[in-house]
C-alpha cells in the first residue's frame, strides 16, 4: 500500500538523470543519512534510490518533492525534531528509534512501524510520568535525553522487537503461513496439505493467514497474525528469478531471531538471506520471514524441519 500523495506520471529515474551537481550532492547526503551508500555516478544513484523506494514500499512514480520528503523523514535521529501526535501522523526513522528505545525500557509493546500513533503517545506519557517529567506525550529535548540516559551502555545491539526476541513461555511451537495465490487449485491444495502434514509430524501447530485473508490483503493478514501471535510467521512469496530469505532490518533495529533463523535455513546451495525494512516484516509482532522463490519447488519437509529445529535451538525448547 503506497502512502497518500505519492502518485505521479514521472518515473523517478527521469529526474535523477537531470539533477544538478548541488542536487546530486544533496541526494547523496540524504541517502547516507538513511543508511544507504551511493556515489555521484548516475547508475549508482539510480540503483540506490530504487532500493530505497522498494524498502519503503513507495511508488516508482514518486515525485521529486515527495522523494526528498521521504528521504528527510527516514534520515532523522531521535532529538532532531519534536515528535507528537498529529494528523496526518508523523513518521520516520526517529519515530522507529523512539519505539525501539521505549520497547527496551518496557513501556512500548506494539509493532515497531515508524509511525507516531495513539499507542506510542500513551507509552510516552507512561514513561514521562515514571521519570517525573511533564506528562504531555510530546518528545522534545528533555524526554529524548532522559530516554537515552537510561539505556545501558552495553545494549548496543538493536532489538527491533522486545516482543519478538524474548524466550516464550510455552514450549509449543506454532507457525503461521501466508502463501501467495499462485498456481492451479491442485498445486495450491497439495502445498497446503504438505505443509500441514509436515508440521503435524514435527509436533507444530500450523495456521494459514492466506486462508483467512483470501483477498490477498496484506493489512488483513498482519491483523490476523498479530491477534494469533504465533512463534513464527512465514510468507511464501512467489518469485521465479531469485531465492532469498528476508528478515526485518531497519536503520536502528533488526530482528535478532529472524536473522539467526534465516542463516540456519538453507533450501539449496544458492539460498541467501538479507535484512529488509518493509511493512510486512515491520508490522507483525511475531518473528517473521519472507521466502522469495518458486515455493512449489521447495523441499517442504526440509524447510519445516529446519525452521522447527532452529526455533528449538534458539529458544532452548
Amino acid at each position: 500500500m503506497q502512502r497518500d500523495g505519492l502518485n505521479s506520471s514521472l518515473n523517478f529515474s527521469e529526474y535523477i538523470k537531470t539533477l544538478s551537481e548541488i542536487e546530486t550532492e544533496d541526494l547523496n547526503v540524504k541517502l547516507n543519512s538513511c543508511g544507504y551508500q551511493s556515489s555521484d555516478e548516475v547508475s549508482d544513484l539510480l540503483n540506490t534510490v530504487e532500493l530505497f523506494i522498494q524498502d519503503n514500499n513507495l511508488s516508482f512514480n514518486i515525485s521529486k518533492e515527495d522523494l526528498w520528503h521521504e528521504l528527510l523523514n527516514n534520515g532523522y535521529d531521535l532529538g532532531d525534531r519534536i515528535l507528537q501526535l498529529e494528523s496526518p501522523a508523523i513518521y520516520g526513522a526517529d519515530v522507529e528509534e523512539l519505539q525501539e528505545y521505549l520497547s527496551r525500557l518496557g513501556f512500548y509493546s506494539s509493532p515497531i512501524n515508524s509511525v507516531f500513533n495513539n499507542n506510542l503517545e500513551n507509552s510516552i506519557k507512561q514513561f514521562q510520568e515514571n521519570r517525573g517529567l511533564s506528562v504531555d506525550g510530546v518528545v522534545g529535548m528533555e524526554t529524548s535525553v532522559e530516554i537515552r540516559k537510561l539505556l545501558r551502555p552495553n545494549m548496543n545491539t538493536s532489538l527491533n522487537e522486545a516482543v519478538k526476541s524474548f524466550k516464550r513461555d510455552s514450549n509449543t511451537i506454532s507457525i503461521c503461513f501466508d502463501v501467495d495465490n499462485i498456481g492451479n487449485y491442485k498445486e495450491q491444495n497439495d502445498l497446503y496439505r504438505e505443509i500441514k502434514n509436515q508440521c503435524n509430524e514435527m509436533g507444530v501447530s500450523v495456521y494459514f493467514s492466506s486462508e483467512v485473508a483470501q483477498d490477498g490483503n496484506e493489512e488483513n493478514s498482519v491483523k490476523y497474525v498479530n491477534k494469533l501471535n504465533p512463534t513464527l510467521f512465514i510468507k511464501l512469496a512467489f518469485n521465479e528469478s531469485e531465492l532469498i530469505i528476508n528478515y526485518f532490518k531497519g536503520k536502528h533495529s533488526f530482528s535478532i531471531i529472524g536473522e539467526q533463523l534465516s542463516e540456519k535455513i538453507k533450501i539449496d546451495n544458492n539460498t541467501d538471506s538479507k535484512g529488509k525494512s518493509i511493512p510486512l516484516l515491520k508490522n507483525t509482532r511475531s518473528v517473521s520471514l519472507i521466502f522469495n522463490g518458486n515455493f512449489y519447488q521447495f523441499n517442504i519437509k526440509k524447510l519445516i524441519k529446519g525452521l522447527v529445529l532452529g526455533l528449538r535451538d534458539i529458544y532452548n525448547y
